[in-house]
């Protein structure tokens, strides 16, 4: 019996049983897509332009640096959102202090566009339901735009809202919290720095020169008080930057 409280947890037991499902002849299989990152979101897109009621989803910014998703993939998630809530949709994210610090200059998370967002500690996965029928789930755990499973399952859907449904009780209000973050042009820098990668792979995945990327770092360090990168971490962390 999967846990409560552990969101991957339900999540792995909620994947499970809809194979289980399979094997019985009681359910279709998942839908697996694979293609471009452009077509991708194509599909994505039209998928999302049929929501009439609701999305529900799990966002965190910071998979889209970490998998270094260029600027205009990143651009179409944002916009079926908003195109969504220009529908009257409901739109419902739950997102990460990390997503909310790596997201101030994107805009992924549309909590100021009109729709409603609350932010825990770490998202399990990324995670898109349309109006409670169907689900998408990225192959990698972390982005759409590298592939994805389309699930209608109503058994392994119903799981799925319930996972989020926890997740958003949980959840804190965004509203204030970009009080206590660093200014954006060094917001990306953080989770750029979390992930290990070499200063000349995060400059190319920010779009920024070494120099550029190596002087805001710099910044980052004297905004910290600290010395060195291994201390920004402990700090960003304690603040609850990251």
């Amino acid at each position: 019996m999967a846990s409560r409280r552990d969101p991957y947890a339900r999540v792995s037991h909620a994947l499970d049983q809809g194979k289980r499902r399979v094997r019985l002849g009681v359910a279709a299989p998942a839908q697996t897509l694979r293609g471009s990152q452009s077509s991708l979101w194509d599909c994505i897109t039209k998928l999302r332009s049929q929501a009439r009621q609701e999305i529900l989803s799990f966002d965190d910014t910071s998979y889209l640096l970490a998998h270094d998703v260029p600027d205009p993939i990143q651009q179409r998630g944002p916009a079926t959102l908003r195109a969504a809530l220009g529908r009257g949709a409901r739109v419902r994210q739950v997102t990460s202090r990390a997503g909310i610090l790596a997201d101030q200059q994107l805009g992924a998370i549309v909590y100021r566009a009109g729709g409603e967002a609350r932010v825990v500690d770490v998202v399990p996965l990324k995670l898109s339901i349309i109006d409670r029928q169907t689900a998408l789930l990225p192959l990698n755990s972390a982005v759409l735009a590298e592939g994805f499973q389309i699930i209608r399952d109503p058994s392994v859907v119903s799981a799925l809202v319930a996972v989020h449904q926890t997740l958003w009780n949980e959840g804190a209000e965004p509203e204030g919290m970009e009080r206590d973050l660093p200014p954006p042009h060094l917001a990306a820098i953080l989770p750029a720095l979390a992930s290990g990668a070499t200063d000349e792979v995060a400059a190319s995945r920010l779009g920024l020169s070494a120099r550029t990327y190596s002087r805001r770092v710099g910044e980052l360090l004297t905004l910290l008080g600290v010395r060195n990168r291994f201390q920004a971490g402990a700090e960003a962390v304690r603040r609850g930057w990251l």
